[in-house]
């Protein structure tokens, strides 16, 4: 089992309001290596800024999107057409600022999150605190 943190801009997608309506959403595949049962965090872009959920990898390499969460899609180009899907399955959310970048990058995260990214070790024993 491998832990990623991936990126989400609520101005593209209602990360929140898909969480709190469904228990399982399908969200664009970018890293390749990422494995069924795999442990995804999302970090969730200004205004947070900060890791908000902590997720179950489900299902990968989806060729289209089979969980309909259209009404969270508020920019759909990043979205509907994109390739691979994996479906993420709830597991926490974490409260605001708790994982936030300045909290992360004291505990060795290097720059912005704007990409799929394993989580190191030591931000994986930061998360597991938490947890």
């Amino acid at each position: 089992m491998t832990e990623w943190i991936i990126p989400c801009n609520v101005k593209y997608y209602d990360v929140t309001g898909a969480f709190k309506k469904l228990k399982r959403v399908d969200w664009k595949q970018s890293a390749k290596n990422i494995n069924v049962n795999d442990i995804v965090y999302i970090y969730v872009g200004s205004p947070f800024s900060s890791i908000k959920y902590k997720c179950l990898v489900t299902k990968v390499n989806l060729n289209s999107i089979e969980i309909d969460d259209s009404e969270f899609v508020i920019i759909g180009d990043q979205y509907v057409n994109y390739g691979k899907h994996m479906e993420l399955e709830f597991i926490r959310e974490y409260d605001d600022n708790v994982l936030s970048l300045s909290v992360l990058s004291e505990h060795g995260m290097k720059g912005r999150i704007q990409g799929p990214r394993r989580a190191d070790t030591e931000i994986s024993k930061l998360i597991s605190s938490i947890s």
